[in-house]
């Protein structure tokens, strides 16, 4: 059985964390008991992106555990600093995580399965980023972000929705930016999404192509 799953990419359990987030977290609207299952779903990918940055680091497992238990405090203590501090503090969290999947790619010389998990888990954790920054500015003003008809965002799907399409610059209509400061980050997001596409299929190609000459 340990032979079987040392044979699995680290990686793999981030992405399937990450994929439940983006495609399942939104259906559950209406569910009882859904904030409980949403503090669930985040303390999956915080747990699995200890596999990337808590490898080895003690001080990262302890901080990655903070942000479990600060996260369910949130749920659990209606005081909105707790709220802000849990969410910035995973915020922290994955951006070091998505630092780090970038210093691998760049370090490594071949191209492999493991390498392709960690750009797919790079980006789409950039995607989490944004709709966890995105959330915490529409506790700040409910009117932030809104739909085009000027009706508010009130589920967890329309923001997941909203971060990814700005990321990857679509841009639907559907949902707008309304204050000066969303609307900067939805401009980060576009920049962030585009620079990290562009950087690291760079500098995939540039591996392949040195392989390719070598062989």
């Amino acid at each position: 059985m340990k032979k079987i799953l040392s044979k699995i990419p680290k990686g793999i359990y981030l992405l399937i964390s990450i994929f439940l987030y983006i495609f399942v977290l939104p259906v559950i609207v209406a569910v009882a008991y859904k904030e409980l299952i949403y503090a669930g779903f985040y303390s999956l990918i915080l747990l699995s992106i200890s596999s990337i940055i808590g490898e080895k680091k003690r001080w990262a497992q302890l901080a990655i555990l903070f942000a479990v238990i600060s996260i369910w405090l949130m749920y659990f203590i209606d005081e909105p600093s707790i709220r802000y501090f849990a969410f910035s503090f995973s915020i922290l969290i994955f951006s070091t995580a998505v630092i780090t999947m970038i210093g691998k790619i760049i370090r490594k010389t071949d191209i492999d399965i493991n390498l392709i998990i960690e750009t797919i888990n790079g980006y789409l954790l950039i995607g989490v980023i944004i709709s966890f920054i995105n959330s915490t500015i529409l506790w700040h003003n409910h009117q932030a972000i809104a739909n085009a008809n000027g009706t508010v965002l009130n589920n967890i799907g329309d923001i997941v929705y909203y971060s990814f399409v700005c990321m990857t610059t679509i841009g639907f209509g559907d949902i707008i930016p309304q204050s000066q400061f969303a609307k900067s980050i939805s401009i980060f997001s576009a920049i962030t999404g585009q620079f990290y596409v562009a950087i690291i299929m760079a500098f995939i190609i540039g591996k392949f192509l040195n392989s390719k000459y070598k062989n």
